[in-house]
């Protein structure tokens, strides 16, 4: 890299192969970061291995380097994804700038707008979690339980919920709450709640009605 470069890396990221990367590219190129420095991907955000991310990370914390991106949706499909990607910048001392949102980590107010959106991170899952609670008491209330063990526990629930986002198979889901703590759970239960998870709208999830349904889908 030369003096008149730009020390810094760019990532650019499209959901698809059928599109096209040459918008993200060119504005990260205008910023001042070489053709060589840019890297890429094309897959969707959940996806956990985005190899071209791995990679525009892992140069940045070998040159300390800043972190140049289009948006900051490029970094993961949800906000904890988003956020645990910046909390790695922050403790590596890289410095993160999102072109669109005009966001600069390395700035006080970047700072603080970052810790606001932990903060909302968190206060998120635990909604999540309370309305998961609300479903499970709903569900015993209406004696739907009928006395069986509850295989979908809240720490499972949370974390298929995850998986889930993350793109994984059922199978993989399957696997990851078979070796937490709880009851007995089996494929078929596993299956039907992701098909079930799937189904709600994200209309459904974010209201009142959308808690009874999780209540019911992950009751038992």
């Amino acid at each position: 890299m030369t003096e008149s470069e730009k020390f810094a890396v760019g990532y650019a990221r499209v959901s698809t192969v059928d599109q096209n990367l040459d918008m993200q590219i060119a504005a990260i190129k205008k910023h001042g970061v070489p053709d060589h420095l840019i890297f890429t991907d094309k897959m969707s955000g959940a996806s956990q291995k985005r190899p071209g991310l791995d990679e525009a990370i892992m140069a940045s914390r070998r040159w300390g380097a800043e972190f140049v991106v289009w948006k900051l949706d490029r970094l993961g499909r949800t906000m904890r994804g988003i956020i645990e990607t910046m909390h790695g910048f922050e403790r590596d001392g890289v410095r993160l700038f999102s072109l669109t949102e005009n966001f600069d980590l390395g700035t006080p107010m970047g700072k603080g707008m970052f810790h606001i959106m932990a903060a909302l991170a968190q206060m998120e899952r635990d909604l999540i979690r309370e309305r998961t609670m609300a479903g499970l008491k709903a569900a015993k209330e209406r004696g739907e339980a009928h006395g069986r063990p509850q295989t979908m526990t809240p720490e499972r629930v949370e974390k298929a919920r995850e998986l889930v986002l993350a793109g994984e198979k059922p199978m993989q889901i399957l696997h990851e709450l078979k070796a937490m703590t709880g009851p007995k759970i089996g494929r078929s239960r596993v299956y039907q709640w992701v098909k079930d998870f799937k189904s709600l709208s994200a209309a459904d999830l974010a209201g009142d009605d959308g808690a009874k349904e999780v209540g019911r889908g992950i009751a038992a």
